[in-house]
């Protein structure tokens, strides 16, 4: 009986999930243990948290693992399970509040006698309560006395009620601007799950982590809860949920094999809406989606690489080609070009660090219209805090102005 108990011991430190974070060569390795996941990615403040641009190496037994190159600093980071399942560190340095009723790992980073060193820092609970501000200046500006005119001033408060409660994790989100300064409920999630069954309830939260389509979780914008099961190659769940003061649903299935993962969903016709289908297949880096409601809606395309992200879409009802591509967490493109007018414009962001904690930033547009937008300016980081500063066009304002636009966010 004893060596059964040792067996069972092994074979479920075997399959649980463990990370580290240690120094090799001057650089900082990361290493994620999950013999399920198809692919792990590493997030933090050192890539700007694009969840698609630090893909991790699996090497055996399940554990996957990157190395980067780092300056002294604090770090924040969260690792990123098939692509969106955000996943906290359970053995990192320290903890802070993500801003959403999470956690994420923290670390700094010392150099001592010419060597790399993390330095330890205490484990601190999931607090109860965090949140964010957010003001934005915007003035149009004067062309003859170079004065600002017209600002418009924005305050925007949230604030996230997340307590810890083991298996089950329940999310409110408090939210409040300069309109009225009044707090109302912005969102609301409860999930629970464990090896076998998941369950939520949701207003207006996207909760069920089986949606990964290229268009927004319907759950975001509706009331309603959902219920499921998972095995070791599928997990399926039915998603109750009212919308037009109608009771419909909707079934989400995704299915794990080895280096392959495929999503499906299933909406049915209603009276005020078609049927709608969505199917993803994610392989190793590339990934193929499609929609059909009456017809065929849109094919995507997409890669991803340490240094790349790329996706095409083909919308069949509005004949438009869109292309979008990140390339090392420092330029965005966007691209859209309708087929059947003739009709085009481009987008480009630019975000280059300068120094430690300032970012050079800026933005260009170009249509077939002959029009020519662009602003440019800095923005100051430090830790979840960061204020811009950007002067130029507003492209949704038109190209004839010119606007100074000041930002601010805070973090707690």
């Amino acid at each position: 009986m004893k060596r059964i108990y040792v067996i069972l011991i092994v074979l479920i430190m075997g399959i649980s999930v463990f990370s580290k974070i240690y120094i090799d060569n001057n650089m900082v390795v990361f290493e994620y243990k999950d013999i399920t996941a198809s692919a792990v990615y590493l997030a933090g403040s050192f890539n700007n948290w694009n969840s698609s641009a630090l893909l991790m190496k699996k090497v055996n037994n399940g554990v996957w693992r990157i190395a980067i190159k780092l300056s002294p600093g604090e770090y924040q980071y969260k690792f990123v399970i098939n692509g969106s399942d955000w996943k906290e560190d359970p053995e990192a340095p320290g903890y802070v509040p993500d801003g959403f009723g999470g956690k994420n790992g923290v670390f700094t980073l010392v150099l001592e006698n010419g060597t790399l060193k993390i330095k330890k820092a205490e484990k601190e609970t999931n607090n109860i309560l965090s949140g964010g501000y957010k003001f934005s200046l915007n003035s149009k500006i004067d062309k003859d006395t170079f004065s600002l005119k017209t600002p418009e001033i924005n305050h925007e408060f949230i604030l996230t009620i997340n307590p810890d409660k083991g298996n089950m994790k329940f999310e409110a989100n408090l939210y409040a601007d300069n309109t009225n300064w009044q707090f109302k409920l912005k969102s609301l999630k409860i999930n629970w799950e464990n090896e076998k069954y998941l369950f939520g309830i949701y207003n207006n939260a996207a909760s069920n982590n089986l949606w990964n389509f290229y268009e927004e979780n319907i759950e975001k914008t509706n009331i309603g809860f959902y219920g499921g099961i998972k095995t070791s190659v599928l997990d399926i769940t039915l998603d109750i949920y009212s919308k037009n003061n109608n009771i419909q649903y909707m079934l989400l299935s995704k299915t794990s094999m080895e280096d392959i993962n495929g999503y499906f969903g299933y909406i049915p016709a209603t009276d005020d809406s078609s049927m709608n289908i969505y199917a993803r297949v994610k392989y190793l880096n590339i990934g193929i989606e499609g929609k059909y409601s009456d017809s065929l809606e849109y094919v995507k395309g997409d890669y991803e690489n340490d240094d790349l992200y790329f996706e095409g879409m083909y919308e069949f009802d509005k004949k438009n080609v869109v292309l979008y591509s990140e390339i090392l967490s420092l330029s965005n493109i966007y691209t859209e070009y309708n087929t059947s007018e003739k009709t085009y414009f481009v987008e480009v962001n630019l975000n280059i660090p300068v120094l430690s904690n300032l970012n050079g930033i800026g933005n260009l547009h170009y249509d077939n219209d002959g029009n020519i937008g662009y602003n440019a300016g800095i923005k100051l980081i430090e830790d979840e805090n960061s204020v811009s500063i950007t002067l130029g066009h507003k492209f949704d304002e038109g190209f004839k102005d010119y606007y100074f636009m000041f930002n601010a966010s805070a973090e707690f």
